[in-house]
């Protein structure tokens, strides 16, 4: 895969401590998280895109507690990805000044999407982003109806499947088969940076 770079942007979707760090929402994914060591591909994968040219972008949720829009931060009292906590802070090792950040408010039921709310699209644009790898948790959920919103709005997007992960293998598998002719490795990705 060859790539040009200044049109290519990796899109890290809520690689935030929520899910890496103790707690329900890591045991929900922990097994894949670790036995796919998905946050050091995904280490590997962004320090080799920046020394590249490649944009990097961190689409984190970041949920307010005091005015709780959206069904997760009403379901939770506002104490998931929650503002001004550990919760939200970015997985150790992946930012980087330079960065950029499109942050999502909150979710509603039908936008598990980095694109919802958040002027992702609005960043991609300005930066000249045609191509996108989309990284981050949990993969049949916000990675995967990010790409399809991708795909809707124009963009040429591809899921990295060893930089996701998921509940258990069925669901990471499933994803990975739906969208087959859009999945990559990172190994892959990082092959075809030059």
């Amino acid at each position: 895969m060859q790539l040009n770079e200044s049109e290519t942007a990796i899109v890290l979707v809520e690689f935030q401590k929520q899910w890496t760090e103790k707690g329900l929402f890591n045991w929900l994914i922990r097994h894949q998280l670790e036995s796919r060591d998905v946050v050091k591909n995904t280490r590997r994968l962004v320090t080799r895109a920046r020394e590249n040219g490649v944009t990097v972008v961190h689409a984190p949720l970041v949920v307010d507690s005091q005015s709780r829009k959206g069904w997760l931060a009403h379901l939770t009292f506002g104490r998931v990805f929650t503002r001004d906590t550990w919760r939200t802070e970015p997985v150790p090792g992946l930012f980087e000044e330079g960065d950029l950040i499109a942050y999502r408010r909150y979710y509603n039921f039908s936008a598990f999407d980095a694109f919802f709310n958040s002027g992702l699209e609005q960043i991609l644009n300005e930066q000249g982003i045609k191509k996108i790898f989309i990284c981050g948790f949990a993969t049949n959920q916000c990675p995967a109806k990010t790409l399809r919103t991708a795909l809707r709005r124009g963009f040429d997007p591809y899921m990295v499947s060893d930089c996701t992960a998921t509940f258990n293998g069925f669901f990471q598998g499933n994803t990975e088969r739906k969208f087959r002719e859009r999945t990559v490795t990172s190994r892959e990705l990082l092959a075809g940076l030059s």
